[in-house]
Parts: C-alpha cells; sequence; structure tokens
C-alpha cells in the first residue's frame, strides 16, 4: 500500500490527527497549559507513536526538523487550547451577567405588578394605571391576566412537587416556578400532569390542577 508523504509531521497530524486534545489526557493538558508538563514530553511521545522512524508516517524532515516541528505543533496546540478556555470562561461569564439581568427583569417586573395590586386596592382605576405607566389598557389587561396566570400555575405546579418524584421531573418543576414564561409553565405543568400518579391530593387541590390544567391547555 503506498505512503503518502508529507512536508512535516505538523501536516500530516493536521490532516490525519489526533489533535493535542484527543491524544493528551485532561490532567496532562491542564499540566501543558500551567506548564508542570514540558512540551517537549508530548512532541517525543508523538514522534514515536506516530512511527516517523519505521516510516509509518511519510515526511521530507530529517529526525531533528521532526522533533523541532512536532515540538512548535504541541506549542500551538495549548495556545489554541488556552484560547479556547478563555473563551469559554468569558462565555460563562457573559451568561452569569445575563442571568443577573433577566433575575433583575423579574425582580422589576413583580415589583411593578405588585405596584398596580396596590394601586388598584387604593381604588385606581385600570385606565388610570395604564395612562400613569403609558401602555394601553390591553397591555395592562394582559399582564394582569399574565400574573393570574402565574400564581395559578406556581400553586399547582408546587402541588405536583413530591419527594419520591423521579430526580429529574422533579428538577424540572422547581424550574418552573416563579418563571415569567407563563406558556412555560404550562407545558410543564401539562408534563407533570402526565407522568404523576394523582391518587394522594389532598382536598382542594384537584380542583386546583383541573383549573390549571384547563387554562394550561388554552396558552399551549
Amino acid at each position: 500500500m503506498q505512503t503518502t508523504s508529507y512536508p512535516t509531521p505538523s501536516d500530516a497530524l493536521i490532516h490525519l490527527g489526533p489533535g493535542l486534545q484527543d491524544y493528551v489526557t485532561p490532567a496532562e493538558l491542564d499540566q501543558l497549559i500551567d506548564g508542570t508538563l514540558a512540551p517537549a514530553v508530548i512532541a517525543d511521545r508523538y514522534y514515536d507513536d506516530m512511527g516517523i522512524a519505521d516510516d509509518m508516517y511519510r515526511v521530507d524532515t530529517d529526525e531533528s526538523e521532526s522533533r523541532t516541528d512536532l515540538l512548535e505543533f504541541v506549542r500551538s496546540e495549548i495556545d489554541g487550547a488556552i484560547e479556547q478556555r478563555k473563551n469559554t470562561a468569558r462565555d460563562e461569564a457573559m451568561n452569569r451577567e445575563l442571568d443577573k439581568l433577566r433575575r433583575h427583569d423579574d425582580r422589576a417586573h413583580a415589583e411593578k405588578l405588585a405596584t398596580i395590586e396596590n394601586a388598584q386596592s387604593l381604588g385606581a382605576t385600570k385606565a388610570a394605571i395604564a395612562h400613569t405607566l403609558g401602555i394601553s389598557r390591553v397591555t395592562l389587561d394582559k399582564m394582569l391576566r399574565e400574573r393570574e396566570d402565574r400564581a395559578l400555575f406556581n400553586e399547582a405546579i408546587y402541588t405536583l412537587i413530591r419527594r419520591d418524584m423521579i430526580k429529574s421531573d422533579q428538577v424540572q418543576l422547581f424550574e418552573a416556578l416563579g418563571i415569567r414564561d407563563t406558556a412555560g409553565q404550562a407545558s410543564v405543568l401539562l408534563a407533570g400532569l402526565s407522568t404523576r400518579t394523582l391518587d394522594d391530593l389532598r382536598e382542594g387541590e384537584q380542583e386546583l390542577l383541573d383549573r390549571a390544567e384547563k387554562r394550561a391547555r388554552e396558552l399551549a
């Protein structure tokens, strides 16, 4: 069988692999990144494993040039791994900040709804509240209906949660508590109703779940 010849070992690796992260263990990669493992150790391992001396890989460089080339390849792969980790860390940090914004937005929304409720309890009309907020009556009615839906779904979802549930089902229900996405809550509620045995309900819980299921099916 004819063996393809490559100008350098790194050219062969670029075409055929393996890349560094597929070749070393996670612990070795950590050591390469923090400098406690010399890149030359892995470069020599590449040289031996590739079988360059036995013509398993045909390259146009001699042994000294091949080892130097592999060392540069390993160093380049380490740089790439470091950059990848930086990008991952940056993405994780960005997502944490976005999550903070979402939570802040949820708090602000909840505070606005609480203020609306207080204004209503003091006799403010919907027209006056909508005018003060600079929104239409339709938008205000939607906000209030979403508040009612969220309160209903939160209570119903909490009713479905039991300690003996499958852990993944329990987590999904807990994560749906309190979120603003009432359509998302409706989907989780319906899924929970389809998987949970409802033979241990207390007084009033069946009626609650029936109301919640009816509203959830309207939104789903």
